[in-house]
Order: C-alpha cells, then sequence, then structure tokens
C-alpha cells in the first residue's frame, strides 16, 4: 500500500511514530516514507484534532512530543485556520497542556518531558505574538501573574512554584526569539508586533529585576548549586535578558542588570551565560548614546584580566575565548568614545583607556602557539582593522590620535614576530592544526598589510633590521628568522603597489638588504627555505628593476629544486620571477635544474607542469641569445617524453596507470609548447618582429629539432612558433597512432590528447601575427585533419570540436586550404548530426559534447565565417536546427546558454543571407514550440532567460514571422502550458508533464503583444517573458515577482 494514501488520523498518527522510531522493525528503505508521511500529516487539518490527541501522559514519549509539534506547526504556519471565537479555547488549552508538563516535571525529570513542554511554551508564545496587537494585549502580564498562581498541592507549593515560574521566563524568552520567525506577516504587521513587545518590556524588565533581587537572599548553597531550581531560575533568567537585548532593547533600559551579570560571570556554572548576555550588549552600535555608561563599566571590563590569568593558567582555551569575544565586543563599538576620551583633558580617562589598548595587546600576544595552546589571539585582528579605519576616518585630532595609536601598532608587529614563528613540533601536528595555523599567519600578513597606511616605510625598516640583527646575533634561530621573512613576504607586494617614489626608494635600500641576506641564512630547515623562496617570489616585479640582485635570487630558487620537500615552494618563486624577468642570462642554469628536478620522479605531476613552464619561458628566453643551445636543450628535454610516449602509443591494452601516463605527457609537452609562445609574445616588440619577419621563411623551412636554422638566430615572434610547429609535427603520427588503435577505454586519452592540442593552437590564437606559411604549417594541417578522419565518432568529444573550431580560425584566411577545411567542417556536421539517431538519454548523458559543437558553430558565426555555413544545403540546414532543437530540452544552464548563443547567431546570420530568410520562415515553428513549452513550465525558471534571448532576437529580426507563429501556437492550438514534475504515477514511472490550466486567451494575447512591442527595450522584453512564465506555473503573485529577480 502506498504510506501517502493512509488517512490522517489519531491512530494512524501514533502507529506510524512508534515505527519511525522503532527502528527494529522497521527498514531503512521504508523509513523516509513514515517520514514523509509524518511531514505532510504536520500540515493537515486533522492535525489540530490529533495533536491534542497525542498529547497524553499515557502515550509513548515520541507520540506525545510529535503531538506537541504538531500543535506548534499549526499555530506556527495555519493559525489563519482558527475562527476568532476560538481564540480563548486554543490558549486555554495551551496553558492547560504546558501546565500539567511543568507539574510532572517534579517527580519526572526525563529529558524529553522537558522538550515537550519547550514544544507547548512555544506554541503558546507564537500565538501570543499573533493576538498581542488586538485579542491579547495583556498577554506578557497575564503570563507574569496568572501561571505561578496556578498552585494545586500547598505541600509542593514552594518548588512548584518555582517550576512554574521557569514556565514563564521560557514563555519570556521565546517571545523575541519567535518573532524572529514570522515570515508569513507583512512588514506592517511584524512591525506593529515589534512595537507592542518593546512597549511591554518594562513589565518583562521589573519581573526579571525582582527575581535577581530575591535571588541576593538566599544562601550559595542553594543559589549556585546547578541541581538546584533557584540556579536554573538565574540561568534562564540571563538568557532571557540575552534573547530581549538581541531583540533591539538598549542599554539604558537594562543598566540594573549589568553589575550583577559582572557578579554571575566570575561563577564557572553562569560565566557562559553571563558573557554572552554582556557580549550582547555591549555589540550594539546604539551604545554610542550611552557615554558615561561605557566610561562607567570600562574599570569592571579591566578586571576581567584577573580572570583571563585564571584561565590561561588552567589552560582553559574555550574560557578564553568567550572572555576575548566580550572584551572585543565593547572596545570595537565604541571606538569613537575611546578617541574622544583620548582627546580629552582627563588624565584618569586616558590611563583608563591606555590600560584597556594594553588589555586587547595582551589578548592579542596569548601565550602559547595558534591553534595548540590558544586559540582566542586570532579573534582580536578585527579590532586592529575597526581602530585603523576609525582612527584615518577622523578629520579633527587625527594627528594628535596617530601620535598615540602609532606605538600600539609598531609594537603589534613584535607581537606578530612571537605569534608567526613555528612551533619546534610542528612537524608532530595533525593536518587540521597545520591548516588552522596556516590562515591564522595569512590572517595575521592581511593584518600588517591594512597596517601599512598607518605604519608606512617603519615597517619594512622594522622588519629588515631586524632580521639582520636575528642573523647576526642567532644565526641558528631559524623560528624568529621564518616568522621575520613571512611579514616582509605578507606585505612586499603592498608597499610596492601604493607607495610614493621617495618611499618606494626607501623601500628599495631595505628590500637590497634582505636579498644580501639569502646567501648568509641557514637554511637549517624546509620551513625557512620555503617560507624564504615564497619571499624571493613576491620580489618579480621590483627584481625586474633591480637585477643587480637576481643573482641571489636565483640561487635560492634553483637551491630549492634540488631539495625535494620544498621544491613547490620554488617552482611558484621561480615562476614568479620569471613572469617579470628576463632571464637569458641564467636560462640554462634554470633549465637544467629544472630537468634534474623532473627526471628524480619525486615532484607531483601538477609540480612537473608548473617546471615545463618555466623551462619554456626559458628556451624562449635563450633563443634570443643562444639560439642553436636552445635548440639543444629542446632536442635534450622533449626526447625522452616522446620515446615514452611512442612507446605507450604501441601498447594493445591499456589500464589506468598508463591512460594516467600518457594524459600526463601531454599536460607536459603541450604546456612546454604553449609557454614557448605565450613567452615570445609577452616580451617581443613589434619592431623585433618586424625585423624578423625577413628570417622566418628560412628558419620555417630548414627547422628540425636538433638543426641550426639556415637563416640568422634573431629571436621573433614567429621563432618560438616555428619550434612548436616542428615539435608538433613529430608528435602527431604518435597521436594518430593513439587514436588508431581503436580501444574501448581510450576515451579520456584521447580527450587528454585533443586538449593538450588545443593549448598548443591556442597559443597560436592568441598571436598578434598570422600563422608563417612552409611546409611544416602545411603539414601540421593535413596531419591533423587526418587525426579527425580516423576519429571513432564516439570520440567526438569536447575538445575535438574545440580543435576543429581553432584549425579553421587559423587556417581559413589562406584559399589554398579552403577546400580541406571545409571537408573538415562538414565531416565534424556528420558526426555531430549522428548523435540525433541516439535517444534523448544520451543526449542527456552527453551534455557536454553539444555544448562544445554549439559553442563552435557559435564562434564561427559571430566571427563571421559565413563562407563555411553557406555551403551547406536546407537538408543540413534543418538538421541542424533540429539538433538544436533538442538541445533546448536539455537542463543544464551552461549546454542551454550553448544551443541559445549559437541559435541567435544563426537566426541574425539567415537575415543577411536572403537566400536563407525563405527557409527560416518554413522551418522556425518548432522551434519557437520548443522555446515556448521551455518558457512556460517544461524548464526551471532560472533557465527561463536563456531562452527569452532566443526569441528576442527571432523578434528583432523576424517580427511578422514571430507574431504569425506565436498567435498560431497560443491562440489558435489553445496552447496551455505543461509543468515539469518529477513524481512517480501508480504505474511506478515519472511523470514528466502534468497540464497546468492558467493560462486565459486574454493572457495570450497580451503576452504576445507585450513581446512583439518591446523588441528594442531587452529588459521590458525580459519582463514580459518573465511574467508570462510564472503564470504559466501558477506563480504570478507577489511572492513569483520579487523572487524572480534571483533568476
Amino acid at each position: 500500500m502506498d504510506i501517502t494514501q493512509i488517512p490522517y488520523t489519531f491512530e494512524n498518527a501514533e502507529k506510524i511514530v512508534n515505527e519511525f522510531y522503532a527502528t527494529s522493525q522497521v527498514t531503512n528503505e521504508f523509513k523516509p516514507q513514515l517520514d514523509q508521511w509524518l511531514k505532510q500529516a504536520q500540515n493537515s487539518q486533522e492535525a489540530w484534532v490529533f495533536g491534542w490527541e497525542l498529547i497524553d501522559m499515557n502515550k509513548s514519549i515520541n507520540c506525545q512530543f510529535y503531538g506537541a509539534s504538531c500543535l506548534y506547526n499549526k499555530v506556527s504556519k495555519h493559525f489563519g485556520d482558527v475562527p476568532p471565537e476560538q481564540y480563548d479555547i486554543l490558549k486555554n488549552k495551551l496553558l492547560e497542556k504546558l501546565l500539567l508538563y511543568a507539574t510532572t516535571l517534579l517527580d519526572n525529570k526525563h529529558q524529553q518531558i522537558r522538550l515537550i513542554q519547550r514544544k507547548l511554551n512555544s506554541a503558546l508564545a507564537k500565538l501570543a505574538l499573533y493576538l498581542i496587537q488586538d485579542q491579547w494585549q495583556n498577554c506578557i502580564q497575564d503570563m507574569i501573574t496568572t501561571i505561578p498562581n496556578c498552585i494545586n498541592e500547598p505541600e509542593k507549593h514552594e518548588e512548584q512554584r518555582n517550576q512554574l515560574i521557569l514556565i514563564v521566563i521560557d514563555l519570556l524568552t521565546l517571545l523575541p526569539e519567535e518573532y524572529q520567525t514570522l515570515s508569513n506577516l507583512n512588514k506592517l504587521k511584524r512591525t506593529q508586533i515589534n512595537s507592542q513587545l518593546k512597549k511591554n518590556f518594562p513589565l518583562i524588565r521589573d519581573y526579571l529585576l525582582n527575581l535577581f533581587n530575591s535571588f541576593n537572599s538566599l544562601p550559595p548553597n542553594m543559589l549556585l548549586s546547578t541541581s538546584s531550581l533557584y540556579f536554573n531560575m538565574i540561568e534562564n533568567s540571563i538568557k532571557c535578558l540575552t534573547s530581549w537585548i538581541e531583540f533591539g532593547i538598549q542599554m539604558n533600559d537594562i543598566q540594573q542588570f549589568i553589575d550583577y551579570l559582572f557578579v554571575y560571570i566570575y561563577n564557572d556554572s553562569l560565566f557562559d551565560q553571563s558573557a554572552e548576555c554582556l557580549t550582547s550588549l555591549f555589540s550594539s552600535e546604539d551604545n554610542l548614546k550611552y557615554t558615561n555608561s561605557i566610561f562607567k563599566y570600562m574599570p569592571k571590563i579591566l578586571e576581567l584580566q584577573n580572570l583571563l590569568t585564571k584561565f590561561i593558567e588552567e589552560k582553559d582555551n574555550d574560557g578564553s575565548v568567550v572572555l576575548t569575544k566580550l572584551i572585543l565586543a565593547f572596545g570595537e563599538n565604541q571606538l569613537s568614545v575611546i578617541f574622544d576620551g583620548f582627546l580629552s583633558n582627563n588624565d584618569q580617562v586616558k590611563q583608563i583607556l591606555l590600560q584597556f589598548i594594553n588589555l586587547i595587546m595582551n589578548l592579542t600576544s596569548m601565550p602559547g602557539n595558534f591553534p595548540v595552546d590558544e586559540e582566542s589571539s586570532d579573534l582580536t585582528f578585527v579590532f586592529w582593522y575597526s581602530l585603523q579605519d576609525t582612527l584615518l576616518g577622523i578629520d579633527q585630532g587625527s594627528n594628535e590620535l596617530l601620535i598615540i595609536f602609532r606605538p600600539f601598532f609598531i609594537n603589534l608587529l613584535e607581537i606578530f614576530i612571537l605569534k608567526l614563528q613555528l612551533p619546534n613540533n610542528y612537524d608532530d601536528w595533525t593536518e587540521e592544526e597545520k591548516e588552522r595555523l596556516r590562515c591564522y599567519r595569512i590572517d595575521i600578513g592581511d593584518t600588517m598589510v591594512y597596517m601599512i597606511s598607518l605604519v608606512g616605510e617603519v615597517m619594512l625598516e622594522f622588519i629588515v633590521k631586524r632580521l639582520v640583527r636575528c642573523i647576526e646575533a642567532e644565526p641558528d634561530n631559524w623560528r624568529i628568522q621564518e616568522a621575520l621573512i613571512y611579514m616582509l613576504q605578507s606585505v612586499v607586494s603592498e608597499l610596492n603597489e601604493s607607495c610614493s617614489p621617495d618611499f618606494s626608494y626607501n623601500n628599495d635600500i631595505y628590500l637590497i638588504s634582505f636579498v644580501d641576506l639569502i646567501p648568509k641564512i641557514k637554511y637549517s630547515n624546509k620551513h625557512i627555505l620555503s617560507t624564504t623562496l615564497l619571499a624571493v617570489g613576491s620580489l618579480g616585479s621590483w627584481l625586474e628593476r633591480n637585477v643587480n640582485v637576481l643573482p641571489n635570487a636565483i640561487s635560492l630558487c634553483l637551491l630549492g629544486l634540488k631539495t625535494e620537500s620544498v621544491t613547490q615552494s620554488a617552482s611558484f618563486a621561480l615562476k614568479d620571477i620569471i613572469n617579470d624577468c628576463d632571464l637569458s642570462s641564467y636560462a640554462e642554469q634554470i633549465i637544467a635544474t629544472s630537468q634534474e628536478a623532473l627526471k628524480s620522479c619525486t615532484v607531483a605531476q601538477n609540480y612537473e607542469i608548473r617546471l615545463m613552464s618555466i623551462i619554456g619561458m626559458c628556451l624562449s628566453d635563450l633563443l634570443s641569445v643562444e639560439y642553436q643551445r636552445a635548440i639543444n636543450w629542446l632536442q635534450n628535454i622533449v626526447e625522452p617524453y616522446i620515446i615514452k610516449l611512442t612507446e605507450l602509443s604501441q601498447l594493445k591494452q591499456t589500464d589506468k596507470n598508463t591512460q594516467s601516463a600518457t594524459c600526463h605527457i601531454l599536460n607536459l609537452l603541450s604546456q612546454l609548447m604553449s609557454s614557448l609562445i605565450q613567452r615570445s609574445q609577452n616580451h617581443n616588440s613589434t619592431d623585433l618582429m618586424a625585423a624578423n619577419d625577413s628570417t622566418a621563411s628560412s628558419v620555417n623551412t630548414s627547422f628540425q629539432i636538433g638543426m641550426t636554422p639556415s637563416g640568422t638566430g634573431l629571436n621573433s615572434s614567429n621563432d618560438e612558433r616555428v619550434i612548436v610547429n616542428s615539435l608538433l609535427i613529430k608528435l602527431i603520427p604518435i597521436y594518430k597512432q593513439i587514436i588508431s588503435r581503436n580501444l574501448p577505454n581510450d576515451l579520456i586519452v584521447i580527450d587528454k590528447l585533443f586538449e593538450s592540442i588545443s593549448v598548443t593552437l591556442s597559443s597560436n590564437l592568441a598571436s598578434n601575427t598570422p600563422q608563417p606559411e612552409n611546409e611544416i604549417t602545411e603539414a601540421i594541417l593535413n596531419e591533423l585533419i587526418q587525426m579527425f578522419y580516423i576519429l571513432n565518432e564516439n570520440s567526438w568529444r569536447r575538445f575535438a570540436y574545440e580543435v576543429c573550431r581553432q584549425i579553421l580560425i587559423i587556417w581559413w584566411k589562406n584559399d589554398k586550404y579552403k577546400s580541406n577545411l571545409e571537408n573538415l567542417f562538414h565531416f565534424s556536421f556528420q558526426n555531430a548530426m549522428k548523435l540525433m539517431s541516439k535517444d534523448m538519454n544520451w543526449f542527456h548523458d552527453h551534455t557536454d559534447v553539444v555544448e562544445q559543437y554549439c559553442t563552435c558553430l557559435a564562434k564561427l558565426l559571430k566571427s563571421k565565417y559565413y563562407d563555411l555555413f553557406e555551403k551547406f544545403n536546407q537538408e543540413s540546414l534543418l538538421y541542424l536546427l533540429k539538433f538544436a532543437q533538442l538541445g533546448l530540452q536539455l537542463p543544464e544552464q551552461y549546454t542551454l546558454r550553448a544551443v541559445a548563443t549559437f541559435l541567435e547567431e544563426f537566426i541574425k546570420f539567415t537575415k543577411i543571407k536572403n537566400n536563407l530568410m525563405e527557409f527560416l520562415e518554413h522551418n522556425s515553428f518548432n522551434l519557437i514550440h520548443v522555446i515556448i513549452m521551455g518558457i512556460s513550465g517544461g524548464l526551471p525558471r532560472h533557465l527561463v532567460d536563456i531562452l527569452s534571448g532566443i526569441l528576442y532576437t527571432y523578434v528583432k529580426e523576424y517580427p511578422q514571422l514571430t507574431n504569425s507563429i506565436l498567435h498560431q501556437i497560443l491562440i489558435k492550438n489553445d496552447f496551455q502550458p505543461l509543468l515539469l514534475v518529477q513524481q512517480p504515477n501508480t504505474s511506478g514511472e515519472v511523470q514528466q508533464n502534468i497540464p497546468s490550466q492558467h493560462l486565459t486567451k486574454e493572457q495570450k494575447q497580451s503576452f504576445v503583444k507585450s513581446v512583439l512591442s518591446e523588441s528594442n527595450n531587452k529588459r521590458k522584453f525580459k519582463e514580459a517573458i518573465t511574467e508570462f512564465s510564472l503564470t504559466c506555473r501558477g506563480l504570478w503573485n507577489q511572492y513569483g515577482k520579487e523572487t524572480s529577480s534571483k533568476y
């Protein structure tokens, strides 16, 4: 039987709740259906009935809790079901039940009984909010006076009364909390309720204050025993106060409680609640109005230093965190008050404020290593951000304040040296602890960057001078040296970018001093070597202007490449330097060391790719000065990979290891080729390119890897491309071998193969100079085209279509290649059209192929390669439209966008070519019909905007045609939308579409009129589409209008 069809009755609810929690009797497969029934039952009309019946002491605890949850859900979400004349009945029944449970708690300490009572309290609090404006204006007064007087057993008078007081406190706590969940009410109603709650707060304040005062007369053992009801009353009263503070009650209304809170905060059991309450209180920006109160409580904040010392001695990290948050909340929100105090003539106030700043300084310098020994110092960074922001934003008295606060920030640098130091046992830390420390050090670096505008040129001077002293006095103290170098690395980029010329000159002095120190540092472990490498890498743009210190930087990078544990940092640093500097003088050293690192097989694959990129850029630099030596190095580097790739291509069977090895070699070679070309584009001037044009031809015709070109060795934008082309011509036969073996598990390799070709061709496309014409480039083209002809139709995947597009763009402008390129384009078309022989499930499983082919077509049309499409006959064009029509039914966003972009460009293309206008007019009905189906509910809402772009292009280019088709689809054929759903029908199948009668004839006519009249205003056109879509989905209401902007 279908569980969802079981009636919502008390008996069924009780049975299903008990079965749901009796896990041994219900299979995991069946349990979700029970859960679904229980959720639906909660929202049913019958829940008003069986909810009360389930709240019976004779029922199971689970049934009682479910019944209470049902009642809370009904009051919270379905209060409109209750007629006004039954408001009092509902209120009295809830009061009766929660009082019953309160009495039960005296004899039964079961935690779930307390949870049931809490849920009933929430229901009554929510009911009070709904009625507080009119029908139950005195609800708070009634809760305070009526509930504690409901005493049934005189012998339990005091204990029962205290239990009832706990209910009152809980209800008062829930009122502001439940207010935050009133999302079903409009803004006006919420404002009215907010006003009523604040109006009644004096009642709550007086009630809580009487409780606090009464606690003073109790013996300490009765008051502070965690098992005592009095202790629970204090604890819950503080929570209640916190709830109202977070609701918006200001300091002036609760000042009577603050002294109590500063007393209770020293009690271990009440510390968390008291600190949270004070933190909420001091976090309010409204406190700026109460300047006298802030200074009044400043001494009490300073006294918390003793409590902080106790936590540190006891290694209580949780207590330190809570206390730090309280102190920071007090400081961060009173900065303007603090500044006014410093600018006043009151020396006593100034002294107190200095003590407060020093207190926060102590919080930042919390003893121990973060996060193992302490976890609170990172919280203080925001305070220093805020302090500086506020300080720099002050006009009057800013100079005086800068004099006062700058020493604090200088002192902060001293603290950072301590906090940045790695512990001696760092290698024994867990990965999570290391990651948290890494993020902590980044936060310190960010804080230092923020301090630059305040500390200025002193920062770099401070760091470098301290480093010099440390290296001279403590050469073996790597921890301090590493921390100082990390500080320098964190700020150096910002210093160079943001400083004046004079300031930059001073920076140069200290940075030169730092680079001169590099050979003097003892790299006794990987940590200091890695940090120094990162610091050197951050100097890339500065080293370009200070080439005299490059040798030290390069020597360090080469040392890093030879050290297995820091190869990653060394490759990063070297890549940063080489991006900015001409390293032709050091190219051979870098290439040799990088090659050794590659041969060692100890480098991770992604770092190998970075090293290959470095080699490519160094080869490009070397070409300009030692052409033949560069060629020799290239030969030496690529030959082993070509041999290995040849061996792999000849395998008749492959596994995951051989596939991974093949893909990695393809990545390495493509990275080498692309970096060669990109380097030349970045560094060669236009004049140099022109000078080399005359030599390019001779180089192109004779070059083979390992041979000297017949012309001069002048570097040009074509030199690197010539080398890349010569390398590519050697690789393509190997690629063809991989493709031709046609192994079923080679799809990943083939896709990677075309991706590597695509990377290389992308570099050619990015070049400012045309592809050189010679035998090699012609051979490359022919070989690439042949690759496609031996490609299995299932291997035409994403990058195959991308390479096809790149080939067409690179060589199309040369008339001698057009015939072959046209054949290639039509061949790719034929393979794409074969996809239509598959079912729709295949389309859903291969959206990447559909996306890439449509992207290829769209880019060709956008680049005005119209000649390619003009060769299509009408049958081929029709197939193309049908392919796109199928693509429009795919719910993947990027795929749909690619299809839509192609169609928009194709529609524009047909308008330019008059002979195709008639074709589109005869073949647009089905296409527009699919678009309308998708807009009206066939596709998710967030995709409607994509479909609207196609329709907009139709309206703009073919207004009469669009008008005619829309009238025929919507009005003549009486179109009604089908909404996409995913619900199983009675036979177990999934129904994809069900009729949804939401459109009238007038609505359809209005839609057609709107879209045709807004052809010159795309924004209003999309608004019309959105309204139509929401109407079709039954969502055109205020909610739909508000949320439509998200899509």
